[in-house]
């Protein structure tokens, strides 16, 4: 998998963590810099995986 793939499918479960985990932002709903913070990091550990997953880099 390319690593513009990898990246679409990241942020595109990242969205999709988010909408079915709604309080993993409740904490920093006020703080903008902190809520990116967070997402960012779902965002990196989703590419991370598919990245380093040895079936999803050889399928696409």
């Amino acid at each position: 998998m390319g690593s513009a793939q990898a990246k679409q499918l990241a942020h595109e479960l990242t969205i999709e963590y988010i909408k079915a985990n709604p309080s993993y932002l409740q904490d920093v709903r006020d703080n903008i810099p902190q809520m990116v913070d967070k997402i960012a990091d779902v965002n990196k550990r989703f590419y991370d995986a598919i990245i380093h997953h040895e079936v999803l880099t050889t399928l696409y």
